[in-house]
């Protein structure tokens, strides 16, 4: 898995939509249709997708579920924001 971190000044309160064009700009640098798998907010704790599939010693369920659906990706926004990646597009 490619990750990359994007600094932002953290007291600017950077909001998850912003934080989500950021990340995507970030993977475009990697990808040539990026598509969004998972994310979490981990000022929050909300993260996406909502789900308790699986576990793995040191990943969480949507970090699983991002990487076993092709994910390859990693942008961390700041210290606030996770989003993991895969190539989009139709496949034949």
């Amino acid at each position: 898995m490619r990750v990359r971190r994007v600094q932002v000044r953290e007291n600017r309160g950077i909001g998850f939509e912003e934080a989500r064009t950021m990340a995507k700009k970030e993977a475009a640098k990697f990808l040539k249709e990026p598509m969004l798998m998972s994310w979490m907010n981990r000022f929050t704790g909300q993260h996406y997708p909502d789900v308790d599939c699986c576990q793995e010693e040191g990943k969480e369920s949507w970090e699983i579920y991002a990487e076993s659906r092709g994910g390859n990706v990693r942008i961390e926004v700041g210290n606030s924001y996770v989003f993991i990646f895969r190539e989009g597009g139709l496949t034949n």
